[in-house]
């Protein structure tokens, strides 16, 4: 086993950029392939190797921290594992396998380096993975920390019971002689991962280009590799399966397959777009055998459907954004939004009425989302620029059209949800629009995607996809766009926008939240019924309105402090609906 972190200092720089840095599984067979990780980067304040260099990696056995704590935590974890006091046990040689939960990602990784350890793995408790911070003792460790989330953890630590595990962290580059591979950094994939059936209506409406780099990984040149595309349809029929043969590759090289280079794919497009998952595929295969395959395909999906507007992947059970990690500005004082960007030729086909968005607080404030505030807009992007390189990108000119609240009926972390405008708005065909989630609570943070990565994309097309907003400045690039927001915006048919319109009314109570007395206001006369109902859904109170220019006021002196739902029906049988919390 290589136990020292190895550096081939001969390999090419063309490396640098596009080193394979992994997290992967070596023995037993039911734990070997690729998981997803973070990784603590000396760039940010640790004291770890660098994984950029390539052949910088460490290989051996897994070991579970004790730091002899009794008792178990949240999550069902000995406390002991998470490694936050000086260890009991000796790991000399091993891979120290911690939980997260409570002290710092750097004195964790202290602990198991000064009892021996050559490396950390980090077991989110969650299922993602999220950038560690170095904390106050980051700086004195010396040995590669990386995270994985929580249900890869629970895989490889059943597999421990049973015997050895052993993993690989850091560079493979160079580390095999055959080993050919792709990342999603550098691919072209869908320009979306949620997109409206009325917006892809033939190949002329939807289409996206396609292609890779190519890189050989091994320190053996290789030719006659092959690079294979294929998309599937939601009934799992292939219906785009195209090739670029006798790529020819010496050891640290890369070859760029797109349509700007001699080597090139078609374009993707179809006649007609069934409703449902299509799944993107990329395929390498060289000659003969490839010492670690694990890197020789590349998969993404995107989904065609009725209701969504997003940039993130949909989940396969519930069809909302998958929302794998949280995310908040390092520095932020008052306001954070996270936004998409809708621009369409044939946007006047949709309407939006709302946007799906997910958030959570970190343990350590003790903060709570029940009862909290998320405002919700949607604006005309007015600003007049090209692309990325427009020097005239700017966020000066944001024209409100749509705007709403959301109040958390109850603590529903990392949960998707949907706030909803007061009122829906039919979109403009060829109009740049931003739809922002915002909130003022600088505990909250808001859920982004973690399966796609639009590097490529972003850089090819040039044009923003997911902006955000911190204390009223706006950045177009987000977080990065490997992390895309995981916020959609729920659209609907404009052809039947007036169906909505004759069952529903817009309402809205004010002040809120509120003490003793709420106004409502709704767009109505004379007298309604009003019933009010807790978040279990156990009504607490009716009232007979007489609304005098759609206004009336209720007490709500008698209810206790969370937040409820007010139901408004009037006398032609049109409803309002909308949520009030009671301090």
């Amino acid at each position: 086993m290589k136990k020292l972190l190895l550096s081939f200092a001969a390999l090419a720089l063309t490396f640098w950029s596009g080193a394979q840095v992994i997290c992967a599984g070596v023995s037993p067979n039911s734990i070997q392939g690729n998981y997803q990780f973070t990784w603590a980067d000396p760039a940010s304040g640790w004291g770890t190797p660098d994984f950029l260099i390539p052949g910088t990696f460490i290989q051996d056995t897994l070991m579970i921290v004790d730091d002899g704590t009794p008792g178990t935590n949240a999550q069902g974890n000995p406390i002991s594992a998470e490694g936050c006091n000086p260890l009991i046990n000796n790991l000399t040689g091993k891979i120290a396998v911690i939980y997260r939960n409570t002290c710092e990602f750097g004195a964790k990784a202290l602990n198991a380096q000064n009892a021996g350890a050559v490396g950390v793995i980090i077991i989110n408790r969650d299922p993602a993975v999220v950038s560690m911070g170095a904390g106050a003792s980051g700086v004195n460790v010396t040995i590669p920390v990386v995270m994985i989330q929580n249900t890869d953890g629970l895989l490889i630590t059943n597999e421990m019971l049973n015997g050895p595990v052993v993993m690989l962290l850091g560079n493979k580059t160079g580390l095999f002689a055959n080993d050919g591979g792709l990342t999603k950094s550098t691919t072209l994939i869908s320009k979306q991962g949620a997109v409206p059936s009325f917006l892809a209506q033939n190949g002329t409406e939807f289409n996206f280009d396609l292609g890779t780099r190519v890189y050989n990984y091994g320190n053996q040149a290789q030719t006659g590799m092959t690079l294979t595309a294929t998309v599937t349809n939601p009934s799992g029929v292939v219906v785009y399966n195209n090739s670029v043969s006798n790529i020819s590759l010496a050891s640290g090289d890369s070859l760029d397959v797109d349509p700007t280079q001699a080597n090139t794919l078609p374009q993707f497009s179809l006649a007609t777009y069934p409703s449902g998952r299509y799944t993107l595929n990329y395929t390498l295969a060289l000659t003969g055998a490839d010492d670690y395959a694990a890197d020789n395909s590349m998969s993404t999906v995107f989904s065609i459907q009725d209701s969504l507007y997003s940039y993130a992947q949909l989940d396969a059970t519930t069809n909302l954004p998958n929302a794998g990690n949280s995310y908040r500005p390092s520095t932020n004082n008052q306001t954070y939004s996270v936004c998409n960007v809708i621009n369409d030729a044939h946007a006047s086909r949709i309407g939006a009425e709302g946007i799906y968005f997910s958030a959570t607080t970190s343990t350590a404030s003790g903060a709570i989302l029940t009862g909290e505030e998320m405002a919700l807009y949607l604006y005309k992007w007015e600003d007049v620029f090209v692309d990325l390189n427009d020097a005239n990108l700017a966020f000066n000119t944001l024209t409100p059209v749509a705007s709403g609240y959301y109040y958390y009926p109850a603590d529903l972390q990392g949960e998707v949800v949907l706030g909803t405008f007061t009122t829906p708005v039919v979109l403009t065909d060829n109009q740049r629009y931003l739809a922002c989630v915002q909130t003022v609570n600088l505990n909250l943070y808001l859920g982004h995607e973690s399966n796609t990565d639009y590097t490529w994309n972003y850089n090819y097309y040039a044009q923003p996809l997911t902006p955000n907003e911190s204390d009223a400045a706006y950045f177009a690039a987000g977080f990065g766009a490997d992390v895309p927001s995981s916020i959609a915006v729920r659209v609907f048919d404009a052809n039947n926008i007036g169906l909505t319109e004759s069952k529903t009314i817009d309402g809205v109570a004010y002040p809120n939240p509120a003490t003793d007395k709420v106004t409502i206001s709704v767009k109505g006369e004379g007298v309604a019924n009003l019933s009010i109902t807790d978040i279990s859904g156990k009504k607490v109170g009716t009232h007979v309105l007489n609304l005098n220019n759609g206004s009336a006021d209720v007490s709500i002196a008698n209810l206790e402090a969370g937040l409820y739902i007010f139901n408004v029906v009037l006398e032609n049988g049109k409803t309002s609906q909308f949520n009030v919390v009671k301090r």
